[in-house]
């Protein structure tokens, strides 16, 4: 059967993406899986706790309560724990990004002076022009920067210019791309955890 993990309507993870997408949404499709098992386990021991005879109606709201404080807590740790998964992947692949830019000091230097030229990039057409420029002189640090700025920005002409010579660094960018929307879809982790 084929994995299809969908979020949101900008998230949807398949198993013919990259080994490192796969890997979260197999995890986090795993949570959600004991959440919801969870979540069963929660309104049957309710309905218990209303069935039971031996407990007065105030008895039986204090051990509600209880069990909502405890379920509460349960909750909001599946949360954190997805988004932590989520965040150490989005490190482990932007550590795997910065050594195409190299590690030395002049190359952190050169690559944050590269990412505030493309910060200061307001439309797609500049960093098109721009993007082309820095290929075509092989200024691959300003290419990168811009890279990153044009995947935020959805600049489709740079993008597709700095994928066509990079496609292994555009690949990693996307999917780091992509986690950050699913880390940032709070509404959709809140959900799958009620």
């Amino acid at each position: 059967m084929e994995m299809q993990f969908r979020d949101s309507d900008r998230v949807t993870i398949r198993d013919s993406d990259s080994a490192e997408l796969v890997d979260v949404a197999t995890k986090i499709q795993t949570l959600r899986e004991k959440a919801k098992h969870s979540s069963n386990e929660h309104g049957r021991a309710l309905d218990a706790i209303n069935r039971d005879p031996n407990l007065s109606d105030q008895g039986k709201r204090e051990r509600a309560a209880e069990l909502e404080a405890a379920r509460k807590t349960q909750r909001k740790a599946a949360m954190e724990q997805e988004k932590q998964i989520i965040s150490d992947k989005i490190t482990a692949l932007e550590r795997r990004l910065d050594g195409y830019v190299g590690y030395t000091s002049e190359n952190i230097m050169a690559f944050r002076d590269a990412q505030d030229r493309a910060e200061s990039i307001s439309d797609g057409d500049k960093a098109a022009t721009v993007m082309a420029r820095a290929l075509r002189t092989n200024d691959t640090t300003l290419a990168h920067a811009i890279y990153r700025r044009a995947v935020d920005a959805r600049w489709t002409e740079a993008k597709q210019a700095f994928a066509a010579q990079n496609p292994a660094v555009a690949k990693l960018v996307n999917d780091v791309h992509k986690l950050e929307e699913l880390r940032d879809a709070s509404f959709n982790r809140t959900v799958a955890y009620m």
